[in-house]
């Protein structure tokens, strides 16, 4: 059985930290990461998802994180 992750790069882009006097230094932005229980084959696993996966995960059914409105 094939094991299941998610994976990405360590920075989602990159960018300027810009100082008081206008120094640029080249920086990365982090992910917005969240802890999700999602159902993998039947059985639950937490994975580090960014924000913006939780509602596609949310909409497709296979995370515990909400619960659909009864």
């Amino acid at each position: 059985m094939k094991s299941f992750s998610f994976k990405f790069p360590l920075v989602s882009h990159m960018g300027n930290s810009v100082s008081h006097a206008k120094n640029r230094k080249r920086r990365g932005f982090k992910y917005n990461l969240h802890t999700v229980t999602v159902l993998v084959e039947g059985v639950k696993k937490r994975l580090k998802v960014p924000a913006s996966m939780i509602r596609t995960l949310k909409k497709a059914g296979v995370t515990t994180h909400y619960k659909k409105a009864a």
